[in-house]
Parts: structure tokens; C-alpha cells; sequence
């Protein structure tokens, strides 16, 4: 199915879960393996691909189709991820080294 029908059948409400089912099972692996080459570990690329489909699902009505439908979906893997990073970075600036030498 192309990503234009998949659209049209998003914006039916009958066939709106059906579509959405179809736009992840198309893009889900690609989007995995976009989001684990930028945070690295598998956990934490499932857990921002499940961000980045949650956005998806709340965006994909207000969809323009200035664009193919994977850049608009990359471009929210992308910044999921840069998100997901910042938060990282963060929450570990606030702890301090350890270096594993004893200090007496």
C-alpha cells in the first residue's frame, strides 16, 4: 500500500487504527535502526521508537504532505532522539565522576 493511501485511510475514522498499523509496519525497522545509530543501546532505542510513534499517531492528522511521509517521520525520530540525548546528558552532568581511584 503507498504512503498516500495509507493517508486517505487514516483520515476515515472506520480505517484510521488499520492505517496507522500499516505506516508502522512499513517504517518501524527503519526508524529502529535510525534511532539506534544516534543513542546506541537497544532499550533505549525501543523506548524512544515507541516515543517517536506516540507522536506519530497525535501528528499524522495534521500531516501537510509537504513532503514524503518517511522524511516527516524521520524528522520525529530525529528529534526524539536529540531530546532523548539532552535528557541524558542532564541527568548525568548532575552525578559525579567516578574514576575508580581511591582518594585517602
Amino acid at each position: 500500500m503507498t504512503d498516500t493511501e495509507l493517508l486517505v485511510q487514516f483520515r476515515e475514522p472506520a480505517s484510521k487504527e488499520r492505517a496507522y498499523t500499516g505506516i508502522v509496519r512499513k517504517y518501524q525497522e527503519k526508524l529502529y535502526w535510525h534511532v539506534r545509530r544516534m543513542v546506541v543501546d537497544h532499550d533505549d532505542a525501543n523506548d524512544v521508537l515507541q516515543n517517536v510513534l506516540i507522536r506519530v499517531w497525535n501528528g499524522l492528522t495534521n500531516f501537510r504532505e509537504d513532503s514524503q511521509l518517511y522524511t516527516w517521520l524521520y524528522r520525529i525520530a530525529t528529534n526524539e532522539c536529540l531530546t532523548y540525548l539532552e535528557q541524558q546528558k542532564k541527568k548525568n552532568s548532575g552525578k559525579p565522576e567516578r574514576s575508580g581511584k581511591r582518594t585517602e
